[in-house]
């Protein structure tokens, strides 16, 4: 039955569901921001893909609090809800600014900030798959097989596009360097 004033139908979590997704919350929510961000760099999809996330994650809390890796959920789901924010924003004809990123916390190093631009860049040109193989490992370094149960392939298959991506990156770099390392 419920309690006075509360919705009839609607249970109330338990104080330990929600504490421990408060925790999974504060730990992960700024992971996912960090891995759609090497993903698209428009902070309005970030917030909005980040934001629908973490929501979904809430609602299904039951089922993702009880799996092994609950972080490789998170980021698939992650990568679409990011398809889903994108595709609405262009329907509805907003931006979709791939340069825009967010102005870093601390001391103002242009060269680094600069140097930080031309890789984001540089990883968002890579194929979809390159580039979240990379995004996961280098902004979240998850390990492959964690990689792989986020994408849904093989941890070959992510060694592959791990390496494919270097390789493509390198590339990338060398011809905005000038071939200077």
């Amino acid at each position: 039955m419920a309690a006075r004033g509360e919705p009839v139908g609607i249970r109330k979590q338990p104080v330990a569901d929600a504490e421990a997704f408060d925790r999974f919350y504060l730990h992960w929510e700024p992971q996912v921001r960090r891995y759609l961000l090497w993903l698209v760099g428009d902070r309005a999809i970030v917030e909005d893909a980040a934001q629908e996330t973490m929501l979904a994650a809430h609602t299904y809390w039951q089922q993702v609090n009880t799996l092994r890796k609950p972080q490789a959920w998170l980021f698939k789901v992650a990568g679409q809800r990011l398809q889903r924010v994108q595709a609405a924003r262009q329907r509805h004809g907003l931006s979709t600014d791939p340069n825009e990123l967010p102005h870093s916390h601390g001391p103002d190093d242009m060269g680094l900030r600069e140097r930080e631009l031309v890789l984001l860049e540089a990883v968002r040109k890579l194929p979809d798959r390159q580039r979240t193989a990379i995004a996961l490992r280098w902004q979240l370094d998850l390990p492959n097989d964690e990689i792989a149960a986020v994408m849904g392939v093989s941890p070959n298959s992510v060694k592959t596009y791990l390496r494919l991506g270097r390789a493509t990156l390198e590339t990338l770099l060398s011809d905005v360097s000038g071939g200077e390392q």
